[in-house]
């Protein structure tokens, strides 16, 4: 079974249980039943920003950071790694695109575990196979796979 620790550091309200099913879901469907772990944590833009400058070299927000973690060490073995969501960010981009910010968390936090499991977004082929993969779990949550 799949541990996942969200930990909210900003003042919005969030959907944690969806973040949670949405997390275990994506985790389940790639990676089948197994013993990982996964933490996610919830910004505001400030945070996301120093995060994205100091760990990227980028000066400006960003919506979602993913930090791969685990490890051969006994300690790190199940330790899949950490995502950082900024909920500010999540919210801009939910009102340009026209749906609920709700939608947009699940969209990030999706995105950001297949970062950890191995897809990238860096060129236009890998950016398509991972679209597929979002596509295909937002259908599964029952979230219009469009929003993408």
């Amino acid at each position: 079974m799949f541990k996942i620790w969200i930990k909210n550091l900003q003042k919005e309200k969030v959907n944690l249980r969806l973040l949670r099913k949405a997390i275990s879901w994506t985790l389940r469907e790639k990676l089948g039943d197994c013993q990982k772990e996964v933490s996610v944590v919830l910004v505001d833009n400030a945070r996301i920003k120093e995060l994205n400058k100091r760990f990227r070299g980028v000066k400006r927000a960003t919506d979602v950071l993913a930090f791969s973690l685990g490890g051969e060490f006994i300690s790190t073995k199940n330790l899949l790694g950490e995502v950082i969501i900024s909920v500010e960010q999540a919210q801009i981009q939910a009102e340009q695109r026209g749906h609920c910010l709700e939608d947009e968390l699940v969209l990030l936090a999706i995105h950001g575990i297949l970062h950890l499991l191995g897809y990238n977004d860096e060129d236009e082929k890998e950016r398509e196979v991972m679209e597929k993969e979002e596509r295909k779990i937002l259908t599964f949550l029952e979230i219009n796979p469009e929003i993408i």
